[in-house]
């Protein structure tokens, strides 16, 4: 949503559907890098990253590197401790991000979904 918004602000456009799908190029400034970055992050690819985030710390140069790093960090922490807790999206986002998730097609991370697709009980972990 905020790129979305980020994006008005400064009348750019940037490709939501490139959140789910590589082969689309989001707009995004070093996108490609950036998904790079996360992807060898995600996928445990620890020599490949570290190649990575030299190039990119070239390319960007140390501070705005960690920074990056550090804001991709903190959002992956404050997800994972609302998803363990059973923290719900609250109504008000889920209303005004419906479009942007159906388009990115992002529902399908869905920890409900997932609980779904690997026939999983969830009710009694919700705290």
């Amino acid at each position: 949503m905020l790129l979305r918004a980020s994006g008005d602000r400064e009348e750019k456009k940037f490709n939501l559907h490139s959140i789910t799908n590589s082969a689309v190029l989001s707009g995004v400034e070093h996108g490609e890098l950036l998904r790079e970055l996360t992807e060898a992050t995600v996928l445990s690819q620890w020599e490949d990253l570290q190649e990575i985030r030299e190039r990119a710390c070239k390319i960007l140069g140390h501070q705005t590197l960690a920074d990056i790093l550090t804001v991709a960090s903190g959002f992956n922490g404050i997800t994972r401790v609302a998803d363990s807790t059973g923290i719900p999206l609250d109504k008000t986002t889920a209303e005004t991000t419906f479009d942007l998730r159906k388009t990115t097609g992002i529902e399908n991370f869905n920890y409900s979904n997932k609980s779904n697709r690997y026939d999983i009980e969830t009710d009694s972990l919700t705290l």
